[in-house]
């Protein structure tokens, strides 16, 4: 035992080091070994018993931690620094060993449990089908014959939108038909008008023509009177004197 101050005083300091050190790996120890008398391996079998545990373990993971953060920066006060920190993680490994096989445990049932649920709902939505499938089958029966009614009624309504575009096309033919024979015989009367009116024409001119020729004629006529009365009456001609006979 050093009987310097200064000694005693580091000699202090050293142990109460080590004693936290050891103070907080045994607290540590002693929950992790509390928890695994909790929760032997095999003991967790209903999903109440591993969500309990899963959530015991979270808070004994925390507390481990806390206790290495706490030994790790004690362990900076002591003499041997690396050792020290050495055996607060070998504590720590130790610790977290018996936790981590609970909550391997654990979450196991529980993958195991969310399986045999998922595969139960399954068989159950079988079932339900299974009940369902008559129903099932005449609610798509029912579908299919409306379906295939209003198929049929927009076939019938198409067929008689055609007959009426068609009777509508007839209609409108029969309509430009006897348009165009109006059309037809509208320009054949007007033709004919206009022949009719040159035709007129020709005659009236005919007409014209004749009577400016007859008076032409007449006049022409009157003219050779009128000369043959204004001529002298020509001399009659001498009676011939028998010839004197030998």
């Amino acid at each position: 035992m050093p009987t310097s101050l200064a000694g005693r005083l580091l000699w202090r300091w050293l142990a109460g080091g080590l004693l936290t050190l050891f103070v907080s790996g045994v607290v540590a120890q002693d929950a992790s070994s509390t928890l695994s008398e909790r929760y032997p391996a095999g003991s967790i079998a209903t999903v109440e018993a591993a969500a309990s545990a899963q959530q015991q373990a979270a808070s004994e993971d925390a507390r481990i931690e806390q206790a290495y953060a706490q030994e790790e920066q004690a362990c900076g006060k002591a003499f041997f620094v690396n050792a020290c920190r050495d055996k607060a993680k070998e504590r720590r490994r130790a610790a977290l060993e018996p936790v981590r096989r609970i909550r391997i445990e654990a979450d196991t049932l529980m993958r195991r449990m969310r399986v045999v649920d998922r595969d139960k709902a399954l068989a159950d939505r079988q079932m339900e089908r299974a009940a369902e499938a008559p129903g099932i089958e005449q609610n798509a029966q029912k579908k299919a014959q409306e379906i295939a009614q209003k198929q049929a009624r927009n076939t019938e309504k198409e067929q008689q939108r055609v007959q009426n575009e068609q009777l509508h096309a007839q209609d409108a033919g029969q309509r430009t038909a006897s348009s165009r024979t109006r059309q037809q015989r509208l320009q054949a009367g007007v033709a004919a008008d206009a022949q009719k009116r040159a035709d007129n024409v020709a005659a009236y001119d005919r007409k014209i023509r004749e009577a400016q020729a007859h008076q032409r004629d007449l006049a022409a006529r009157k003219a050779e009177k009128d000369r043959n009365r204004k001529a002298p009456p020509s001399p009659e001609p001498a009676l011939a004197t028998p010839a004197s006979k030998p």
